[in-house]
């Protein structure tokens, strides 16, 4: 029998409340990580970790194997890496970086909620992201592949972390345009198949179907997250090419989508949880993942996170 391409879609995920969370952001200005009025300590003390089960950080690069890597290497394989981007300094002057940012998040979230799974998110706008990995791009052969995701899962297990989250959309350059079919398939079953064997999560969320290889995506995706602020089409589109329905969940988007709330104060500009959660009803998902805690308009996204949380788990709301 032929899924319906027509919402509800049979997903069959349990109820979950996934967020990103992009690093490279400070709010409010002037701040960093350890601020006690930053973005990110307000993640603690509202207690956001505990009304979430996956919390994935944005964004993590692929590069060849060094002596500045994990692990080390001499270039001939590949794995994860966390550009040295910088934040404002500390009062006694040491400067700290996403690395920084990213170890600090483990353990407060960790340490706020035991069950929390952390994930890192691959970057999607640099030229050659998954075909560096192979010698011969036209021939993306198994063994580079098993390099790749056997240090990828060194990587995660390294730094405390438990999975991988695909943001699958395209640009200029963009990893849905230059990725191959035939290379997103070698590269995500080699770590479809590694990551099964080590507990770890492999996660997308896709803004298009571009050289996607559907077999794989069935076969080796824990949760598609759909970009809904982008275009509502995406599951029927997905069922539409072959992907099964039972990893579908809804994106919600908290971040301002315009750049100043409307102007007629009758229409905010940017989802809320009540809104979001109808969507899911609408789709018939019961997981969910929100763009993001902690863009300038963090206290907004965070207590809509909290609300959609409750809505997601059943609680009755107060309105």
């Amino acid at each position: 029998m032929t899924q319906s391409s027509n919402p509800p879609f049979a997903s069959k995920l349990p109820a979950m409340c996934n967020a990103w969370i992009l690093l490279n952001e400070d709010d409010p200005s002037g701040t960093n990580y350890n601020s006690p009025n930053s973005a990110f300590q307000r993640l603690i003390t509202e207690k956001v970790y505990q009304t979430n089960d996956i919390i994935n950080l944005c964004f993590v690069d692929i590069v060849p194997t060094s002596n500045e890597t994990f692990p080390t290497g001499d270039g001939s394989s590949h794995t994860l890496f966390l550009d040295h981007v910088t934040h404002p300094a500390n009062p006694d002057g040491s400067i700290p970086t996403n690395q920084d940012y990213m170890e600090w998040i483990v353990r407060d979230a960790k340490q706020a909620n035991p069950n929390i799974k952390i994930c890192l998110t691959l970057l999607y706008g640099k030229a050659n992201l998954i075909s560096q990995i192979f010698p011969d791009p036209t021939n993306p052969d198994v063994a580079s592949a098993d390099a790749f995701a056997a240090n990828v899962v060194a990587y995660l297990k390294h730094y405390n972390l438990d999975g991988f989250d695909i943001d699958w959309e395209w640009g200029n350059p963009g990893i849905s345009d230059d990725t191959t079919p035939a290379q997103f398939k070698s590269a995500f079953s080699a770590i479809g198949k590694a990551f099964k064997a080590n507990n770890l999560l492999l996660t997308m969320g896709p803004a298009t179907t571009n050289n996607l290889d559907v077999e794989t995506v069935n076969e080796h995706f824990d949760i598609i997250a759909f970009q809904m602020y982008f275009s509502n089409s995406l599951p029927s589109q997905f069922i539409d090419i072959g992907v099964k329905p039972d990893a579908f969940a809804y994106g919600a988007k908290f971040e301002a989508m315009t750049a100043i709330p409307n102007p007629t104060g009758k229409e905010p500009g940017y989802q809320t949880a009540q809104q979001a959660h109808a969507g899911m009803q609408t789709y018939g998902f019961k997981a969910v993942t929100t763009w993001r805690l902690n863009s300038q308009n963090y206290i907004f996204e965070q207590d809509q996170q909290v609300t959609l949380s409750k809505l997601v788990r059943g609680v009755i709301v107060k309105r």
